[in-house]
C-alpha cells in the first residue's frame, strides 16, 4: 500500500459514512509518517489493507463500512486494497496517552494515524515475525528513536513482568 492508496481508501470510507473519524492503525498508519515506505521496494508495498477503526466507535458504521471496503468485496476487487475494520476494543491495548500523539494523515480529513513508535510498541508485544521485520528495518533506517521506542513500551497497559520480558525482548532484537 502507498500513500495515495491509503488516501483514496480514507476518502472512501468518509464518502459512506458522513466524514465519520477515522484512526489509522496498522502498518498502514507508518505512511502518514513516511510515505516513502510505500514505494514500490519499500516495506509496505506488499501491504494491500489498512486498519481502520472508527472514532468514536459506532457498530453500525463499522459494519457499513467492512461490507463496503472489506476484504472480498468488490472495492478491493477493483482497487487491489481493502480496509480492515477494527473494533474500538483494540485502543485499549495502546500506551498510555496516544491519541495525544496521532498523526494526521496527509490531504484527508478526519483521519489520524498512529504514532510510528506507538505502533513499534504494539508490534512487539504482538511478535509475530513480520512484525518484527518491520520495526528492525525501521530502526536500521533511523525512522524509529530506540529510547522512545521504550518509553512507549513501558505505557502500554500491560503487567510488568510482561513489560520487562519485552524490554529485554527488544534489546535483543537491536542487538544491544
Amino acid at each position: 500500500m502507498n500513500l495515495a492508496a491509503l488516501q483514496h481508501l480514507i476518502r472512501s470510507a468518509h464518502a459512506l459514512a458522513e466524514e465519520v473519524p477515522l484512526l489509522v492503525l496498522g502498518s498502514a498508519s507508518l505512511l502518514a509518517s513516511f510515505p516513502e515506505l510505500g514505494d514500490p521496494q519499500g516495506p509496505l508495498a506488499s501491504t494491500y489493507d489498512a486498519d481502520l477503526c472508527p472514532d468514536p466507535f459506532d457498530e453500525l458504521t463499522a459494519v457499513m463500512l467492512d461490507e463496503a471496503l472489506g476484504e472480498n468485496r468488490a472495492y478491493f476487487r477493483i482497487h487491489g486494497y481493502h480496509a480492515d475494520i477494527l473494533r474500538d476494543s483494540i485502543l485499549d491495548t495502546l500506551p498510555t496517552s496516544w491519541r495525544e500523539r496521532l498523526v494526521p494523515v496527509p490531504e484527508t480529513e478526519a483521519a489520524h494515524a498512529l504514532d510510528p513508535h506507538d505502533l513499534a510498541a504494539v508490534k512487539l508485544l504482538v511478535g509475530r515475525p513480520k512484525d518484527l521485520a518491520l520495526i528492525q528495518e525501521l530502526h536500521s533506517s533511523g525512522q524509529l528513536n530506540p529510547e522512545i521506542v521504550r518509553e512507549r513500551i513501558s505505557l502500554l497497559p500491560i503487567p510488568v513482568e510482561m513489560m520487562l520480558r519485552l524490554l529485554d525482548f527488544y534489546r535483543s532484537i537491536l542487538g544491544s
